[in-house]
């Protein structure tokens, strides 16, 4: 009889437990959404496992995210799990890039149009608040929807019931239907013909993904007249593949075309690609460098990413996160290497907006490491690539869309003055100091590109 009553006595201390952590979890849920419902954007609430802190770069911590105070048509809770991201941005303090990774695909306040989708990034709004959510917007208005970039909103952020401030949530760079919608490979097809997404990598080997390198070709001349041997990068393969064949091939495709781009500008020589994927002479097939670039490159959207990091002058502009895909299969979006999904500019808005040329030409080495980015620097040498940029400027500019865009920006972060407390007027006043600094390169560059003579 007493073990009988010893067990039930048991059973009833272990269901007070239970019902305690469920009350304490249901406190903390109640006072974070609370809290929250103060707050005037949107808020994740994002609770690890038996409270385990978010320290890994590669391992996902289990974890339950809610999104509350917003439209009830985008409140959630589901599963997943998160984890740190990034490399240089996730060393510096103690505010962290994150990434989101859920059980079954979800959708997030209604970014995108609505689609789902596993992964999704929350990253640091830094103390000026636009350095990536000017950039997002910026692509957008100059992409003009013909090529992916993220979607983003800024949210307040909760990490087991503590306040971490504003954050950006955006979309993970990624192969994906609607995102960068290349067709990977079932796990058996070992064939070439399928698409690949390719990451300019500066830590090539911070993930476990494939790469290769690029060796520098041999010294050339900007268009600003700096003369300097281009740098080597490496490239991560960021899609899956399930062959050594398919590695190969993109090795050798993106080699090739990156020895078109050189030839034709530097020597001014038509070349194309062999069957193997060597660049070779092209007499007869194209009459000048550029037609033979534009076989092999998709022009337009290196000229928007062009534009683009003209306008924010982002010093990590050739180390790393400059993405391109190309799709040899049969229902390919992407039969030329193509240029999209700019990320990461949280180095940029910091040289002088009159002070020349950036993306386009060698910039100042940092630690011994050039910084410089090689398709950019030889694209605008080339005829007629430079009126290619210089047409789409002066549609933007007829448009009027970059001030919209820049004034949509400037509201946006006004908007946050509720959820910033007493912080607030200052870091709404260094927004305003990004939107001021992308109107006065707008200025410059429009006395670079909106006349009618084609600079040298």
């Amino acid at each position: 009889m007493d073990r009988i009553i010893r067990h039930e006595n048991n059973g009833k201390r272990r269901i007070t437990a239970i019902l305690l952590v469920f009350l304490v979890a249901l406190t903390c849920t109640v006072r974070a959404e609370s809290t929250g419902r103060e707050k005037d954007h949107p808020c994740i609430r994002i609770t690890t496992e038996e409270g385990q802190p978010i320290l890994s770069r590669k391992e996902y911590v289990p974890a339950e995210i809610r999104v509350f105070n917003c439209d009830a048509e985008d409140e959630l809770t589901a599963e997943g799990g998160i984890r740190i991201r990034g490399n240089s941005t996730a060393e510096q303090g103690d505010e962290k890039p994150y990434r989101i990774k859920f059980t079954e695909k979800q959708n997030l306040l209604g970014l995108h149009e609505g689609r789902k989708y596993k992964s999704w990034v929350l990253l640091r709004a830094y103390e000026n608040l636009a350095t990536d959510y000017m950039a997002f917007h910026l692509a957008k208005a100059i992409f003009e929807g013909a090529y992916y970039s993220s979607d983003s909103c800024y949210i307040n952020l909760y990490i087991n019931d503590v306040y971490r401030g504003i954050y950006v949530l955006c979309e993970q760079s990624q192969a994906a239907k609607g995102r960068i919608d290349i067709n990977e490979p079932h796990e058996d097809e070992t064939g070439i013909e399928i698409g690949y997404l390719l990451e300019m990598d500066n830590y090539p080997d911070a993930e476990e993904h494939p790469f290769f390198e690029i060796p520098s070709l041999s010294a050339v001349t900007d268009i600003a007249g700096t003369k300097r041997i281009l740098p080597y990068r490496a490239y991560s393969i960021k899609s899956d593949t399930a062959s050594q064949a398919q590695k190969t091939f993109i090795r050798k495709h993106l080699s090739g075309v990156y020895r078109i781009l050189y030839e034709a500008a530097e020597n001014g020589c038509p070349m194309m690609l062999s069957e193997d994927q060597q660049a070779v002479p092209a007499e007869g097939v194209y009459e000048t460098p550029l037609e033979a670039v534009s076989a092999v490159v998709d022009l337009e959207s290196l000229a928007n990413m062009l534009i683009l990091e003209e306008l924010i002058q982002n010093y990590d502009v050739g180390m790393g996160s400059f993405f391109m895909a190309v799709d040899l299969s049969p229902e390919s979006l992407y039969r030329k290497l193509t240029f999209l999904s700019p990320w990461d500019s949280s180095w940029a808005y910091s040289e002088p907006p009159d002070g020349g040329y950036y993306a386009s030409t060698f910039q100042n080495r940092l630690q011994g490491y050039d910084p410089s980015n090689p398709w950019y620097i030889l694209a605008m040498k080339i005829d007629g690539f430079r009126e290619i940029v210089r047409e789409k400027w002066r549609r933007l500019a007829e448009s009027g869309v970059l001030e919209k865009t820049i004034r949509r920006v400037e509201e946006d972060c006004e908007a946050l003055s509720g959820d910033l407390g007493q912080e607030g007027r200052a870091r709404i006043e260094l927004a305003r100091g990004i939107a001021d600094y992308v109107r006065a390169r707008i200025e410059w560059l429009n006395g670079q590109w909106t006349g009618t003579k084609e600079e040298n």
